[in-house]
């Protein structure tokens, strides 16, 4: 590989990382639509992808981890349900033909973009003032937690930057998206942010900051096993992928870093219009392909 192209697979990982990290969708819906363009098939540009997730998504959930953004609990429980949907995409992936691939990609990121910018942004009261650490135990909480409710698990933390988080959110329901989203992620390689962020915010109320940086676990759990499977069907192409991971790294420290900084609202139009951009693409380029 000629060193300029090194250089371009690393640059646009670097992009990749940082976007992706900042909307907590880790990079797959740009990276699958590059490697489609240059010419590999659907389950190549699904496998490859999916492995630049996987380093994206490390480097910027130890990020997410130190701003203590990052619902553990929740990104366990969704991470159990969506691993064996993980494992069946990518299984998925080798008899579905590279058109079909192409074209199912970007209505899935179409019917994603437009859910995400017509849909007005949830935020939690609590947000909007940081807690006082040092305040005496009896003082009066400032937002009431929510009320303990049958398959409801209710969350209550501080942040790292002394932003309380109070919310609870339909465990069936969150365990049946992720379980779905197991498979698409891994069958199309968009690690599955694109699909997690938007349900955990406008379908299950999450703060938008706790879903971007929660969904950045749940990716590295199951994009773990997915590209396991991707690579057991020799799916990865190993050279560009840790090229694209190198940039992607460092660009996800960046990410996650101008996350914690920026409204909710701009992050989630952001991220509908650049995945609708690269949706209208996939699918004219494949319409219209001889």
């Amino acid at each position: 590989m000629p060193w300029f192209e090194a250089l371009g697979f690393i640059v646009f990982g670097f992009a990749v990382g940082t976007y992706g990290s900042m909307i907590g969708a880790g990079g797959g819906f740009l990276i699958v639509p590059l490697l489609l363009f240059l010419g590999n098939t659907g389950r190549i540009a699904a496998g490859t992808s999916l492995a630049v997730v996987l380093l994206n998504a490390s480097s910027s959930t130890v990020s997410y981890l130190r701003q203590r953004r990052v619902d553990i609990k929740s990104a366990l429980i969704f991470s159990l349900a969506g691993i064996p949907g993980s494992l069946l995409g990518a299984y998925t992936v080798q008899h579905v033909a590279h058109r079909v691939f192409t074209i199912l990609f970007g209505i899935i990121l179409v019917l994603v973009a437009v859910r995400a910018f017509i849909t007005r942004d949830r935020t939690v009261a609590a947000e909007d003032a940081p807690a006082d650490l040092d305040a005496p135990a009896d003082i009066e909480e400032p937002t009431p937690i929510p009320a303990r409710r049958p398959g409801r698990p209710a969350r209550d933390f501080v942040d790292a930057m002394g932003v309380r988080h109070t919310y609870d959110f339909n465990l069936w329901g969150a365990i049946g998206v992720s379980a779905a989203n197991g498979f698409l992620a891994s069958m199309f390689g968009i690690g599955g942010g694109v699909i997690q962020v938007p349900a955990m915010v406008y379908l299950f109320g999450f703060p938008a900051h706790i879903a971007v940086a929660t969904s950045q676990l749940v990716i590295v759990i199951t994009a773990a096993f997915g590209t396991a499977t991707h690579a057991f069907y020799g799916d990865v192409l190993w050279l560009q992928a840790l090229l694209l991971g190198v940039g992607a790294i460092a660009g996800a420290q960046l990410g996650a870093h101008l996350a914690s900084r920026m409204q909710p609202g701009p992050l989630m139009r952001w991220f509908s219009l650049a995945v609708l951009f690269a949706a209208l693409y996939l699918i004219y380029t494949s319409i219209n392909k001889h």
